[in-house]
Order: C-alpha cells, then structure tokens, then sequence
C-alpha cells in the first residue's frame, strides 16, 4: 500500500465523505472546501490529480468507502404496483481511544518537553571561546530557542516562561529576549538543532526499520499555509518567504530521524541521499517509501 492508499483509508475512516449525484464529494484536510470525485471516470479535481493524471488520495477515499457499503433491496406489492427500495449504508471501522493514556500524554506534555529538551541540550558540546566577551552557554541558547518555538509565544511574553525555567534548573540564567532572537537568525545553530533531532531518535531505533522520506513548505509568517500557496492562492508564492523542510522519519511512530531545510525551489530528490544516510548512521534500514519526486538515478545508484 503506497502512501497516497494510506491517506485515502485514513480520510476514509475520519471524513463524512457524501454523493452528489454521479459524483463524491471528498472534505479538503486542509480546508473547508470538498474535491469533487467521479469513480466511473476515475478522476477528480485536485491538483495532485490534475499534475499525475494518476489516481490520488480522494479516489482512494471514495474507493475504500464503497468497499464498506453495504446495500439493501426491499421490494413491496400494494394493489398491483411493485415499488423497489434501495437502502444505502456506510459502515465505517472505529477505533477505541486509550483515553487514560492519551489525557495523561495532553496533562504532562509541557513538563516532560522540557525535561527532555533539557537533557538534551546538556549534551552538546561547548564550543571553546579564547576571546571576547563570554557568551552565554550554548546549551542554555539551544534550549531557549527551541522553548521559545514550542510556546508559539512572542519574546516579550515568552520572557516569564524562561524565569521558571531558570528556577527549575533547566537554564544557568535566563537570556534576554532579544538575544534569542539574535540566536535564532544566526545560521551556526542548525547544525546543533539538526543534531538534537538526530539524537532524540535515539530512543527509537529497536522499533523502527521502515522510514517514509517528504517535503513540505512553510511561510515566515504563521498565517500562511504552502498548500494553499502551491495550490489555491499561487501569488502567495511572491508576497511571503518561504522555505522548504526535507525529513525522513519512521513509519510506526513518525519519529523524524533526518531533516534538511532549503529555500523554496530547491528540488526533492538531492535531498534523498543525505537524508538516507543520516538515518542510516543510527538505524538498522529495510525500506524506504516515497513519492515520485525522488526518481533519481542517483538515489538508487548505491
């Protein structure tokens, strides 16, 4: 089952999908608007479905739905006249929530992020500094600047967050709000943050041998999703700066084991190679599942 079949069984078995007449209407997951799906013909109006000419997620959708139709004929004889009922009904597969896990997860995710995020950082390596004015340490800035973006907070209100940090031990000293934003700018930190993805995979590498490789884009301003842009408003293309994350990561626990971050333009497949063998310094690698945007010789040539 490739990618696109996975998605189409998930919107499957969480969307309402509908038929208006010959055609299904298939929910967007990005928005409020529904892809108009015609079976007989196999087609649809997405934009994947329009740049392949091969079956997407929608059709898939509507192919797994009619899978779980099931159809009921009632025929009634009243003073001669036969009258014929068809019953249509979608039974679709639920799933048990583990509520108790899943509330305790929700109630105890900020504590046990900054607990991990803290160890973390303890272990990198401090760069050696002979001149100058002392700068603040570097775990202290890493971890910081990524507390900072997990808050979703601007640097003003963020700055109390850091206090309770600092108060809890997770920092040496709380940094000013306008030296993580310095920090953040300054293009020495990704290969440190690329390095902490690298290691909080760690944990993982008995349970994963599958990974799934992608790309998706994402704006300098929040409000802006790629999607939209590279589909629906293209002059959002120009009027943002975009940027594109490249990331390959195991496909039983999504855990994100490479990543590479280029600027919009930047093609999928050379990214393909270094991706592998990042992951492949820390896991034991079966298989990899991707889209046709990595048919390269290159990726296959090793």
């Amino acid at each position: 089952m490739d990618i696109r079949q996975q998605k189409g069984q998930q919107i499957a078995a969480k969307s309402k999908i509908k038929q208006d007449g010959n055609l299904w209407l298939v929910p967007s997951q990005s928005g409020r608007s529904a892809y108009k799906v015609d079976v007989e013909r196999q087609r649809c109006n997405c934009a994947d479905f329009e740049f392949r000419q091969s079956t997407c997620k929608h059709l898939y959708a509507v192919q797994f739905t009619l899978e779980q139709i099931e159809r009921t004929k009632t025929t009634v004889v009243e003073n001669g006249k036969t009258t014929t009922t068809e019953t249509v009904k979608i039974s679709r597969k639920t799933y048990k929530q583990e509520w108790r896990a899943y509330n305790a997860a929700q109630t105890h995710e900020k504590e046990r992020f900054l607990s991990l995020l803290s160890e973390l950082c303890k272990g990198v390596e401090e760069p050696l500094q002979t001149t100058g004015r002392p700068r603040f340490p570097l775990s202290d800035i890493l971890f910081a600047s990524a507390f900072k973006v997990y808050s979703t907070m601007s640097g003003r209100r963020f700055t109390s967050d850091l206090r309770d940090a600092h108060a809890k031990g997770y920092l040496t000293r709380a940094p000013h709000y306008n030296s993580i934003a310095r920090y953040l700018e300054n293009p020495t930190l990704t290969s440190y943050l690329k390095q902490l993805i690298e290691e909080s995979a760690l944990p993982l590498q008995a349970i994963e041998s599958d990974f799934a490789v992608d790309s998706s884009g994402f704006s300098t301003c929040r409000f802006d999703q790629w999607v939209h842009a590279k589909y629906g408003d293209t002059k959002l293309m120009d009027k943002r700066e975009w940027l594109k994350v490249h990331l390959m990561c195991g496909v039983r626990t999504n855990i994100v084991t490479s990543i590479e971050v280029t600027d919009r333009h930047a093609g999928d497949s050379p990214q393909f190679k270094p991706l592998v063998q990042t992951t492949a310094r820390n896991f034991a690698m079966n298989e990899v599942s991707a889209d046709k945007a990595y048919l390269m010789c290159d990726s296959f040539s090793d």
